[in-house]
């Protein structure tokens, strides 16, 4: 079993860089379909295995070379910060060639000072968390990739200005896989770290993938936030190493949880803190995800919505126990609470769909990011099915916002009224994903409804109940505005290419039944995977927990007997009936609604959403945002260091 499981981690970490130069030296498309396609179904398989073996018993793994390795990996990172470098001289930006240089000189610090001191016991584990995390970047990760296939095609028909560097994009897109799998499988900070550099260096090639000034500078922005977040991990690392300057022991996550002094962890975990809310977007670093949209869709899906941005949240939730009942657990918990109730106002003021999507992201972020400073077995359970949902859900539509997009040459929420009749395969899709985002009986309001039940039982929890409360309250505004959109019946002529390509239509279905099983099977998945993990983690765990998702069960089973018996009485209930246009007070309207009006020019009838600009605008709410949490930052850094000196 020892070198079956190491084989199927190798596999995992070096098939897709295997891909990745295959696919950068050929620009066939059918040779690119057939390397996506067998490398997809590889990871599949082998990520499915590994789940399965660790499902079984946990899985460390120690590798004889580690120390070599540890070498190489160092002279990534310092290839990666000369990369940033000089990418930022070449485009004249300052601020990411300064700290692309503090990094560089950090990464040389430990390698000159600690270079003895940085290799662990144990080189891989693989828990019933990691399974989650193998899951989703294996799954949901290689369902974009194939979705990709067909996309980009259609990408560039519809932007024949770009220039076609599909090469490179695919390339880019399986190295990035190969990153996360490194992040979630190591575990080594110093491992992770050079994963970590390797997903910003992802995402800042992707984002400027159009060369646009716009893509340009938005890409310049996520390297540069994502560095500050690099520069706090790697604090962290130096701070633990002096802490333990004779050996390597707290540089293994899996010690670093059940060291017995936590006071003596608080500067690091402080910086571990920085380093997740700038991968995870979280205010004031959310430009970056938001700027990132410009990218070609399959990137907002696969990075900066159901993968990227999920290492930072997965950072603090593995970090959850040293968090937790401590000063920087609890500004922490702010700070995502925050985030979570601004973000989601943002998302109200929008009408480009995907600026909405990158909104309801870090909003949903935020609150998985509360519930890892919270630290308790409830929060963490609440944290880590706010992964699972939120990866596929999201997932799901962005890839049907994609493929619209490319159908009716928009991807406004307005232009998409009865979308349901003119692209009925796409709606229904997005219809579940949307659903999946906030309504029962789908699992966001289940996860939701835990983390609420978490933060109860903590101090100062009220306070994050209250923004939970009313940014719950803006996600049902923003959200319904979307579905109802979807479903208005217009007399419009059916779209003129209503065919998806056959890799997007196994993605959005894939992905789509995924939504639903995840739903369904939210029970199993506590089962057999969080209630394992927590055991492992909480010497509190008690029969609570159980209660908690016995009464979880019980209103999940209730919700579906509901919608069953809604969905069987509007199917027999249903009574035929005939299309009407609209009435306009008289006004003459045509066979597509359009009604006629002065001059006798014919106009279309339409109605609009409400979008609050003027309350929920960018301009109105993002500077004092920024200026509460930088503050909230400064707070936690201050609770930090008195902490240690008391």
């Amino acid at each position: 079993m020892y070198t079956q499981n190491l084989t199927a981690i190798l596999i995992l970490l070096l098939v897709p860089l295997f891909a990745a130069t295959l696919l950068a030296v050929q620009n066939r498309d059918a040779i690119r379909d057939c390397i996506v396609g067998a490398t997809s179904a590889v990871i599949v398989g082998t990520s499915l295995y590994l789940t399965w073996a660790a499902w079984t018993k946990p899985i460390a793994i120690d590798l004889v070379s580690a120390k070599e390795i540890n070498l190489g990996l160092c002279i990534v990172e310092l290839i990666i910060a000369l990369a940033i470098i000089g990418l930022s001289i070449k485009y004249l930006r300052v601020l990411p060639a300064i700290l692309g240089f503090i990094q560089l000189a950090l990464v040389g610090i430990i390698e000159l000072f600690y270079a003895d001191s940085v290799s662990v016991a144990t080189t891989f584990i693989v828990n019933d968390l990691t399974a989650v995390m193998i899951l989703i970047i294996g799954i949901i990760g290689t369902l974009i990739c194939v979705y990709a296939l067909g996309y980009m095609k259609d990408y560039h028909h519809h932007h024949a200005e770009i220039p076609e560097r599909k090469p490179y994009f695919f390339a880019m897109l399986f190295i990035f896989l190969s990153a996360m799998f490194g992040i979630v499988l190591s575990n080594s900070l110093m491992w992770i770290l050079c994963f970590w550099e390797v997903t910003t260096l992802c995402s800042f090639l992707l984002i400027g993938y159009s060369k646009t000034p716009e893509a340009v500078t938005n890409s310049f922005r996520a390297v540069w936030m994502n560095l500050i977040g690099g520069i706090a991990f790697t604090l962290a690392i130096i701070c633990l190493l002096e802490i333990e300057p004779s050996g390597a022991h707290l540089l293994s996550i899996s010690n670093i949880i059940i060291y017995p002094d936590m006071t003596a962890l608080t500067i690091p975990a402080a910086f571990i803190a920085i380093a997740g809310l700038t991968k995870a977007a979280q205010m004031p670093f959310s430009t970056w995800l938001t700027g990132a949209m410009v990218a070609p869709t399959p990137v907002s899906a696969l990075l900066h919505s159901s993968t990227m941005v999920k290492a930072g949240v997965y950072l603090l939730v593995i970090f959850s126990p040293i968090f937790s009942h401590t000063m920087v657990g609890i500004m922490l918990a702010f700070i995502g609470a925050f985030t979570f109730f601004v973000t989601s106002a943002l998302a109200i003021s929008q009408s480009n769909a995907k600026k909405v999507l990158a909104y309801s992201t870090i909003a949903n972020l935020g609150l998985i990011t509360a519930c890892a400073g919270i630290g308790t077995p409830e929060s963490v359970m609440a944290a880590i099915l706010l992964i699972i949902f939120h990866a596929v859900a999201k997932g799901l539509l962005f890839m049907c916002v994609g493929a619209v997009e490319h159908r009716i040459s928009s991807r406004d929420i307005e232009d998409m009224d009865g979308l349901l009749v003119r692209l009925p395969l796409l709606a229904t899709m997005m219809v579940i994903g949307i659903c999946g985002m906030y309504l029962a009986p789908f699992g966001m309001l289940i996860a939701k409804w835990a983390a609420l039940v978490a933060f109860l039982s903590v101090p100062f929890g009220w306070a994050c109940v209250i923004l939970l409360a009313f940014g719950s309250a803006f996600t049902l505004f923003f959200w319904t505005k979307w579905l109802g959109k979807l479903f208005m019946r217009m007399n419009r002529p059916a779209a003129p290419e209503t065919l998806l390509r056959v890799s997007e239509k196994i993605s959005v279905i894939g992905t789509g039944v995924l939504t639903l099983i995840c739903s369904v099977g939210f029970f199993f998945i506590i089962y057999l995977f969080i209630d394992p993990y927590l055991t492992s983690i909480y010497k509190e765990y008690s029969d609570s927990m159980e209660i908690l998702v016995f009464d979880n069960l019980l209103m999940i089973v209730l919700m579906f007997v509901i919608l069953a018996i809604l969905v069987t009485a509007a199917h027999f209930g249903h009574v035929p009936g005939r299309t009407l246009s609209p009435y306009l007070s008289g006004r003459g309207v045509d066979e597509y609604g359009r009604f006629r009006g002065s001059l006798g020019v014919y106009k279309e009838a339409k109605s609009a959403n409400y979008y609050m600009v003027e309350y929920c605008g960018e301009e109105v709410l993002m500077r004092p945002s920024w200026v509460i949490s930088i503050t909230l930052i400064i707070i936690l850094f201050a609770l930090a260091f008195l902490e240690v000196m008391l």
